[in-house]
């Protein structure tokens, strides 16, 4: 069982730009781990709204698989995410089949990186509402500079 931590917004929000503050990294390959605040993390940057449905889920496999051949089972998986509901893109099913035995972080990132678009977070809650082993934290900060302070505060006691 592991941690799992989804930066969640839409296309161009910022999720894949936070993920790369947060670790002080620009790239995360496949087989390596990456520490933030003394845990080590698989890191998964791309989200389901780059990758798709399917690709997504191989992307995972990929990542824990190159894990596993090393001996590492990760404790701790952070991943950009897209809350999509779409028949060829569902991130319910996503989280049911890929995280289904896992505690599961969404982190909504509320408002987009420029403030000119928001998260519904009423309507995000209601679609996962679902999902027992989900629970859902939302970063309201409207500055970008000031989100990745926010998410490491959010971070902290979940950790």
């Amino acid at each position: 069982m592991a941690n799992v931590y989804l930066i969640t917004g839409f296309n161009n929000w910022g999720k894949t730009h936070l993920i790369k503050a947060l670790f002080g990294k620009e790239a995360f390959r496949k087989g390596v781990t990456h520490s933030h605040a003394g845990n080590e993390f698989c890191v998964i940057p791309q989200s389901n709204d780059d990758l798709g449905q399917a690709g997504y889920a191989k992307r995972y496999g990929e990542y824990i698989a190159s894990l596993d051949k090393k001996g590492i089972t990760p404790t701790h998986i952070l991943s950009a995410f897209c809350p999509t509901g779409e028949p060829h893109n569902d991130s319910a099913k996503l989280i049911n089949s890929l995280y289904r035995n896992d505690d599961v972080h969404m982190i909504l990132l509320k408002h987009k990186w420029c403030g000119h678009a928001q998260l519904q977070i009423r309507s995000i809650e209601d679609y996962y509402a679902g999902i027992r082993n989900l629970k859902i934290h939302s970063l309201t900060q409207t500055n970008p500079n000031n989100k990745l302070a926010d998410l490491k505060s959010l971070l902290a006691p979940i950790l």
